[in-house]
């Protein structure tokens, strides 16, 4: 009830903003949305959520050589009506809120997450229901409607008091996914899969595919990755031959038959242990199976083997070692790099101290950086969380590191351009400027050649429930989000764990975990995020590859108690700047920021006032103006 909608003046020439407020239960929302026209003709309306029972509608109008300056100025340049309409989903811009996609009274742990394909994603968990754990998947769209059945799709049908756990998944290249998971139907923890359609049907038999007759009893560990032709590789340690730990994989097509023979293929069958291997798919290709390896017996080395589409091994039997030195080498990860190389990062430990080390391997195995391994981080740093492609042939990496005299664990992103040459020097660079605990890491490519990344952060101090917060790192080492990171969750109580991010619209994310905040069985929630750190607008737009010149991050605090704010933004060049405030009505009542500004992060403190007066408390936009771009932030000022 009580609707207002206003046409706000020009953000620039050829912007226009549109701002309403909600008058629901004694208390007022404030709203926005940007129009900015793109082509010559005019386009149909878009619909913002205002709330369950009312829409607004705004009509793009076309750009025109000939409109008049005098229009651009008035702020004449769009009419809204505000009618009742059907309730229309969308991601909520409120971090307490989130989209839920399973509440149920049985505990539910997140495992993966994978794109659609159209800005939104596919998340897979399973969830025990007294001892029964089933693996359920549902999908979620880029305007964060979730899809399918409530509360999830149950991916195989099996014998009761069978557990299915610990799914992993691959996007089919088709706006489905294809699942693998430990299933215990037939003793020790088979592997089974499944692929479900962009429609969220059953591709494959009811309950699921086994992913080999034999040689996939208790298995430890497994690691999957599309296939380039809308199946999957999966490749598993097993202690099949009964003695020590051996590593074997299989390629499923589309259709879920088995390519490497029903028994699967023997990667590496040495008399000692060999386990937690990783499979990359590359350009050319050809997979890439690492695993850590025991055979030296006092020491973990890091082999390896390729296999062609055909599942024929191209190096030498039982694999060649990547990382062999006098150092324990563990926790590798691979991406492709090149037409046909890869990358492979790894956690190195000499006499107790640890550092993360990295090598880019030719197409029959030989290195192409110098030495036993290039050294990414100084002795002390260690602990690989995750790595993503930087697009470039090169890899992102998060780590934690201790720091303060309260030793918190403070997470850190470094990158390695395909060269070997570490890019955010070897002690890399702090993703949250808070000095809280963050933890859990999820990491993935924005997909413009920067790095996405969502953890578990106790910055407001209400242990045990942690916040879940966001970043997002563009490939000169700038935080593009506010410094102290985008808060994803802060819903009351939630505990986790479980975490997992996947791309979303182009330079956005979709971020999953479990939840606790209804009851100390978790949920499972979801919550978009757009290219400028925005929940909740922007979402199902497209915006540039990369900020060209700058990034405005959110004012911290918002509200701003007793008008006291910070104001951040980060320029990747040499630009000409004006920072200023605008009230509701579209007039300009502060300039912060004047002149030339080197590039980096600036931050600027802001008492609320202006012209030596503190300005009345409501709603305001932080407006950031260079000569290639415009950006704007929501202030509330008390």
């Amino acid at each position: 009830g009580g609707h207002r909608v206003r046409v706000g003046s020009p953000i620039d020439p050829w912007t226009t903003r549109f701002d309403w407020s909600e008058h629901t239960g004694g208390r007022y929302r404030y709203s926005e949305q940007l129009c900015s026209p793109q082509g010559s003709t005019p386009a149909g309306p878009s619909v913002s959520r205002l709330s369950p029972t009312s829409v607004v509608h705004t009509m793009r109008l076309s750009r025109s050589a000939s409109l008049p300056r005098h229009w651009i100025h008035s702020g004449i340049a769009a009419i809204l009506l505000a009618i009742p309409a059907t309730a229309h989903a969308a991601w909520p811009p409120d971090p307490t809120t989130n989209v839920a996609l399973c509440t149920t009274t049985s505990s539910s742990q997140v495992s993966a997450a994978v794109p659609d394909g159209k800005g939104g994603a596919i998340v897979a968990w399973y969830k025990d229901r007294n001892a029964d754990f089933d693996v359920f998947v549902r999908r979620v769209n880029d305007q964060g409607v979730p899809l399918w059945t409530a509360n999830g799709i149950k991916v195989c049908t099996a014998p009761i008091g069978t557990a299915q756990i610990l799914p992993k998944a691959v996007s089919d290249g088709l706006g489905g996914a294809l699942v693998v998971w430990m299933d215990g139907r037939n003793g020790p923890q088979n592997l089974y899969a499944q692929r479900v359609d962009s429609l969220g049907n059953l591709a494959w038999a009811p309950g699921g595919v086994l992913v080999a007759t034999t040689n996939t009893a208790q298995v430890t560990s497994f690691s999957v990755a599309a296939d380039g032709s809308n199946g999957i590789v999966v490749t598993w340690d097993t202690p099949a031959n009964g003695i020590s730990s051996d590593i074997w994989a299989q390629r499923l097509n589309a259709a879920g038959v088995a390519q490497w023979g029903a028994s699967a293929k023997s990667v590496c069958a040495d008399r000692f242990d060999q386990q937690r291997p990783v499979v990359v798919r590359k350009a050319s290709g050809v997979f890439v199976i690492a695993w850590e390896d025991l055979r030296l017996t006092f020491r973990s080395d890091i082999y390896a083997q390729a296999l062609t589409n055909a599942g024929a091994t191209q190096w030498t039997r039982d694999g060649i070692p990547l990382a062999a030195s006098a150092d324990n080498a563990s926790n590798p990860m691979l991406l492709a790099s090149g037409a046909d190389d890869c990358l492979l990062l790894w956690d190195a430990d000499s006499l107790g101290i640890g550092e993360i080390r990295g090598q880019r391997v030719g197409p029959t195995g030989t290195f192409l950086w110098q030495g036993i391994g290039q050294r990414l981080t100084n002795p002390g740093l260690s602990g690989l969380m995750g790595a993503a492609s930087d697009d470039s042939s090169g890899a992102y990496f998060v780590f934690n590191a201790i720091e303060g005299v309260q030793s918190k664990l403070a997470l850190r992103v470094g990158r390695v351009r395909a060269d070997g040459q570490y890019m955010f020097q070897l002690t890399g660079k702090r993703v949250c400027g808070a000095g809280s605990n963050q933890t859990q890491a999820a990491v993935t490519s924005d997909g413009t050649g920067g790095v996405l990344m969502t953890w578990y952060d106790d910055q407001r101090g209400l242990s045990p429930a942690s916040d879940v917060l966001a970043q997002r790192v563009n490939r000169v080492g700038n935080l593009l989000w506010s410094g102290g990171g985008v808060p994803v969750c802060r819903a009351p109580n939630n505990t986790g764990p479980g975490l997992v991010v996947t791309r979303g619209v182009p330079g956005g994310a979709v971020v999953a975990w479990s939840d606790t905040r209804n009851s100390t069985s978790p949920d499972l929630y979801v919550q978009g995020i757009d290219a400028l750190g925005r929940l909740g607008v922007g979402l199902g737009v497209e915006p540039p590859a990369e900020p060209v010149a700058v990034a405005l991050a959110r004012p911290a605090p918002n509200p701003a108690p007793s008008g006291r704010t910070a104001i951040a933004y980060t320029l990747t060049q040499s630009e000409r700047v004006q920072l200023r405030v605008v009230d509701p009505s579209g007039r300009v009542v502060a300039v912060l920021e004047d002149g030339v500004r080197e590039p980096g992060t600036h931050r600027i403190a802001w008492d609320g006032r202006a012209r030596g007066q503190s300005l009345p408390p409501g709603l305001y936009l932080v407006q950031l103006l260079t000569p290639t771009r415009s950006e704007i932030r929501r202030l509330v000022l008390l």
